[in-house]
């Protein structure tokens, strides 16, 4: 049988030869990387090879060769018409089935392939790096056997001259010859000596690095070049670079106190024999650039002008050259002079730094696993590798060699704190994982970010569950829903915050986010309840009385907002009142003008009162006023309310009294209008003053802004 693997399935028809050949027909199996070209005939005909060509023929069955589809020459349109042009719709659907597995199995390879090369890549680079090292490693060697040989050989200078020749010194014997040359070199020294003063006078702290030595010189100034961060290549501080013969000084632009002018500060210094400076090659990102490697650091900086680098290094090829050739200068004596002069600074003196040969490696290694450990998600890792590299940074102290270590450190922290806040940014969080990333957020030190992020997201929250509240004409359901929403989940963000931030400092931003929620919550039921004047006061009065019930559930997590919510309703329902007030001095106005003043009774005055229409209607309306105002007042707005039926009371007598002396009343009517004001003063006023005491009384006792004994 030869070998065939076809990608699509036959149509399930009742031919007997379509069943045949459908049982015949392997399956399709994703592993291989590419697929024969041949296929299984077909029943009706002889065995044969199909000819080799860019298309397969339309009759015989589809096979899918994937190196085709690499082909550049490969048409599309033409392939699917040559090879579906007869296909029916089951023989299509099944070639494009087989297309999605093979798509599948690509993504596969290139998903695994670009993972491993990842890998590769990290792999190569700590071999790299390591490989650098090694060779610092062997140059300081060198040096330090240079060193050696050059004492011995000072040494043996200082013997020979020392040593007399026929009974005269030798220095005595050439001193006269060489006369003439010590007042050159004298002159030379003074002119040294006075470049190294002003060096010392421009650049702060600079005589505490380069102590005045014989024979040491100022060779050239860099003025144009900016400390540039070796991972982001951004530019982090303008610097001047002082080129000596025997070592090289980096300073730092700092401002004045309280003038715009700036001043040079000494930040590091290198013997020659210590450092190496690298040309870097100009890309896209980084021009006029070169590389200072200081075992086991490396500094960056670029330069304005080309012209500037080119000269920064034919100063340091021409001291190295000079250095090789009259090996003058023992790398040991910089460095005990820079102690001398360290010890009279003074500045503190700095703690030298030793590590364990593991703990550095590791430290150097711990950017690149950082790196990975972000991309592949390993949060609880990359934590503890942060923390361990803490407290080996906490051991050493302010010291100046750790700093660009710290720095790398601290932008993989930045990175991993980001990508944390993103995740603790989702509304999905359950409990477990958002104490899990505020977990990771505490331990990194950023505890405020972790606070700032949750709060953030559970407003979000709030906002969004308020949102899909639907209002369906109902206001005292909508509130009751609204309430329940905003008040339960400001509980629940109280109960997890609680359980995650333990610190007592971190209470206060919590308050302050949940008087926030508390006046969002305010403002909606201002635009709803406070803004429709067609609610009576009985539905504002439920409105409240909803919001209570749930506001109530806050005392179990130790809050209680039903004061903070007074002081913001407080104007408004004084505002209300005003509204209510000013409706029924309307009503009290058409009262009067409709009054005929004949006697009217009602059950409500008693069988003996003689009075008209226009009182009936007041009193009843007084009532009335009084019995809604007290189901919304506070013992604070009672001023207001005895206000309020003051002037009701008094804007009724001073209209009816007018309106009987613009009408052409009877004697019997007149003397109903002087019994309309007696009965006013005399029993309508007295009630009301008795029933608004009584409400007081509970008011008092009920000093709550929401709990009223009327609801």
């Amino acid at each position: 049988m030869k070998p065939a693997n076809p990608l699509r399935s036959k149509s399930g028809g009742s031919s007997p030869l379509k069943k045949k050949d459908k049982i015949n027909r392997p399956a399709y199996s994703p592993s291989p990387p590419s697929i024969p070209t041949q296929s299984m005939p077909s029943s009706s005909s002889r065995p044969s090879r199909l000819p080799a060509s860019n298309f397969p023929l339309t009759k015989a069955p589809i096979a899918l060769d994937l190196h085709r589809f690499a082909d550049s020459n490969l048409q599309p349109e033409e392939f699917v018409r040559r090879s579906l042009g007869d296909a029916n719709e089951e023989e299509i659907r099944g070639f494009h089935k087989s297309l999605i597995e093979a798509k599948h199995v690509v993504g596969g390879d290139l998903q695994r392939n670009v993972y491993r090369n990842y890998t590769e890549f990290v792999t190569i680079s700590k071999e790299i790096s390591n490989l650098d090292s090694d060779v610092l490693n062997l140059k300081e060697y060198l040096n330090e056997l240079r060193s050696i040989w050059d004492g011995f050989q000072a040494m043996a200078i200082t013997l020979e001259d020392s040593t007399p020749m026929d009974g005269i010194p030798v220095n005595t014997t050439v001193s006269s010859s060489r006369k003439r040359n010590d007042y050159i070199t004298t002159d030379m020294q003074s002119i040294y000596r006075a470049r190294m003063m002003a060096l010392w006078e421009n650049v702060e702290g600079s005589q505490r690095f380069i102590p005045y030595i014989q024979d040491r010189r100022l060779i050239r100034e860099c003025v144009n070049f900016w400390d540039i961060h070796p991972q982001t290549f951004k530019p982090r501080q303008a610097v001047h670079i002082f080129l000596l013969n025997d070592c090289i000084l980096i300073a730092y632009r700092k401002k004045r106190t309280m003038s715009t002018q700036q001043k040079l500060v000494a930040e590091h210094c290198w013997n020659f024999r210590e450092m190496t400076i690298v040309d870097v090659k100009d890309t896209d990102d980084l021009k006029n650039a070169v590389k200072f490697v200081v075992y086991p650091n490396v500094y960056l900086y670029q330069s304005e002008r080309p012209d500037d680098k080119t000269g920064l290094l034919q100063a340091y090829r021409s001291i190295k050259d000079e250095m090789d050739d009259t090996h003058q200068i023992i790398p040991s004596q910089f460095n005990i002079q820079k102690d001398i002069a360290t010890k009279e600074s003074p500045e503190p003196e700095e703690k030298k730094i030793q590590f364990n040969p593991t703990d550095e490696k590791w430290l150097n290694d711990l950017p690149d696993e950082l790196e990975v450990m972000i991309a592949l998600r390993e949060f609880e890792e990359a934590v503890v590798a942060i923390e361990k590299a803490s407290a080996l940074f906490a051991g050493c102290g302010d010291a100046t060699t750790l700093q660009d270590m710290r720095k790398r450190v601290q932008h993989y922290t930045e990175s991993l704190c980001d990508l944390i806040c993103q995740d603790l940014g989702n509304t999905l969080l359950t409990k477990l994982q958002f104490q899990r990333f505020v977990n990771w957020l505490l331990r990194l030190n950023k505890g405020e970010q972790a606070r700032e992020m949750f709060l953030k997201t559970r407003s979000l929250i709030i906002k969004k569950r308020i949102r899909q509240l639907v209002f369906e004409g109902d206001i005292t359901t909508y509130i009751g829903e609204l309430a329940l929403v905003v008040f339960t989940l400001i509980r629940n963000t109280c109960e997890w915050y609680r359980d995650s931030f333990r610190q007592n400092d971190m209470a206060s931003g919590f308050v302050t986010w949940v008087r926030e929620q508390a006046e969002v919550y305010a403002a909606i039921y201002k635009r709803q309840v406070f803004n429709n004047s067609q609610l009576s006061c009985q539905a504002i009065a439920e409105c409240f009385k909803s919001t209570l019930d749930q506001c109530a559930v806050l005392r179990k997590v130790g809050l209680d907002l039903k004061f903070l919510l007074e002081d913001l309703f407080m104007e408004n329902i004084k505002e209300t009142v005003l509204i209510y007030q000013k409706k029924c001095m309307d009503k009290v106005n058409r009262f009067v003008k409709n009054d005929n003043f004949l006697v009217v009774t009602s059950q409500n005055l008693g069988p003996d009162v003689k009075v008209t229409s226009s009182v009936v209607s007041f009193y009843n309306l007084l009532i009335k006023f009084v019995n809604d105002i007290c189901l919304l007042a506070k013992l604070r707005l009672y001023t207001t309310v005895i206000d309020c039926v003051s002037q009701l009371t008094e804007f009724y007598l001073r209209s009816m009294v007018e309106e009987s002396k613009k009408k052409d009343l009877s004697k019997d009517q007149r003397s109903l209008a002087f019994l309309n004001v007696s009965f006013i003063l005399d029993n309508a006023v007295p009630r009301v003053s008795s029933q608004l005491n009584v409400n007081a009384n509970l008011l008092f006792l009920n000093d709550s802004f929401f709990s009223n004994p009327f609801l």
